[in-house]
Order: C-alpha cells, then sequence, then structure tokens
C-alpha cells in the first residue's frame, strides 16, 4: 500500500470513527430506566390520564391533555424544554395522536414560543410537537399564529396571564382561518390562559373550530 493510500484509508477510517462517535447514545426510560426510548411504551401506558377544565364561556371548544404535570411525564417536558432532548417530542406527539377526533378535517396549529425562548433552547417545542403530530394523524400543520413580543407567563395566575398576553399574538394567514377547525398544540396547560387567548383571536378571524391538545396538564386556578 502506497504512502497516500495509506494515509486516504487512515482519512477514511477516521471519518468513520468521528461519525460514529457524533451519533447520540441511546435514551434510557425516564420512568423505569430501559434502555431504548426517553419513555418506553410499557411507561408511557401507565401515564395517568388528565381531564381538563374550562370555564362555559370559553373559546375553546375543549382542551385536553394526554397526561398530569408530575413524575416521568414532567421529567420528559423538563428534557425537551431545558434538557435539548428534541427525542421527546415524538414520544410526547404519539401520546397526544389519541387524543385526536377522527375524521376531522382540522389544522394542527402550534402554540408559538416566545423568540427568546426559541433562541435559547434552539428551537420552538410547540412546532416540534405540532410537526410529529402532523405526521401522526395526517392532519395538514400550519403556522397560523405569531407573537408580537416577548411576554413570558411562568408562575403567574390566570387573570395576570391574560392580562399580560394582550395583544401578544396575532394571526397569520387570516384568510387560512375563516371556516376552518382548527387544533392548537402546546407542550402544557397550567390556567389555560394563552391557549384561551389564541382560541380568541382565531375565532375573532373566523375560524368555525378551535379546540386545543397538549402533552401535559399542570393544574392551577382557573378562576
Amino acid at each position: 500500500m502506497g504512502c497516500a493510500t495509506y494515509l486516504q484509508h487512515i482519512n477514511n477510517n477516521m471519518s468513520i470513527l468521528d461519525r460514529l462517535a457524533g451519533w447520540p447514545a441511546p435514551h434510557d426510560c425516564l420512568g423505569c430506566g430501559v434502555e431504548g426510548s426517553l419513555l418506553c411504551a410499557k411507561c408511557c401506558a401507565q401515564l395517568p390520564n388528565a381531564r381538563v377544565p374550562f370555564s362555559a364561556d370559553s373559546h375553546l371548544f375543549a382542551i385536553r391533555s394526554a397526561t398530569l404535570y408530575q413524575g416521568a411525564a414532567k421529567d420528559l417536558l423538563w428534557r425537551l424544554k431545558s434538557g435539548g432532548a428534541q427525542e421527546a417530542a415524538r414520544v410526547m406527539a404519539h401520546q397526544m395522536s389519541k387524543l385526536v377526533p377522527a375524521g376531522t378535517g382540522a389544522v394542527i396549529v402550534p402554540v408559538p414560543t416566545a423568540t427568546s425562548r426559541v433562541r435559547q433552547r434552539g428551537y420552538d417545542q410547540a412546532k416540534l410537537l405540532a410537526r410529529h403530530l402532523s405526521k401522526l394523524t395526517a392532519l395538514p400543520c400550519s403556522y397560523l399564529l405569531a407573537r408580537h413580543g416577548q411576554v413570558h407567563q411562568v408562575g403567574a395566575h390566570r387573570k395576570t396571564r391574560l392580562e399580560q398576553l394582550g395583544n401578544a399574538l396575532r394571526v397569520r394567514k387570516p384568510s387560512a382561518v375563516r371556516g376552518s377547525h382548527i387544533i392548537l398544540v402546546d407542550d402544557v396547560t397550567t390556567t389555560g390562559a394563552t391557549l384561551e387567548t389564541a382560541a380568541n383571536i382565531l375565532k375573532q378571524a373566523g375560524a368555525a373550530r378551535v379546540e386545543a391538545i397538549t402533552f401535559a396538564y399542570a393544574p392551577r386556578d382557573f378562576d
């Protein structure tokens, strides 16, 4: 083997090793520790059901959450929002897909995350969830909502959140909203204020029906 051929052989092997080293290691289940997924099928099946309350005068037809914000579900959300584990969105969307009504002809619309959060994480978790949910349900995904500002509602009560949101959200494509059945998608429901605000502006833009699906429900005040 000539010198040039030998060096090329070494470089090729190093390239393969570099690629292998760059592959992410298999995840361990947050529930039981078994290797293979952030949340294995067995632990997914054990997630508790959630029933999300909302007022009778809501602009939302319904709010559905796949599970409660506790235990393995809470850890999974943390991995997505603070741990950089985008794979968590696929696991969460699989659970959320079970809540999508059959034969709706709906459009999946993610609730936009504040731009500062997107820059911090490197991605918008609601968009990731919406994309996976779209693939799982064969429903179209459209980014019909946008944010005006950087308002964060973490820790605020429902009334305060509604006041803070104000005009923070806007409709990007009014013509695509009119007469549509829209399923809002987000990672977690707390007071429901963000979903309510989004539903309100979508209904004002002519949406026929707006409902919401999130992965987890974190019970707080719904006054």
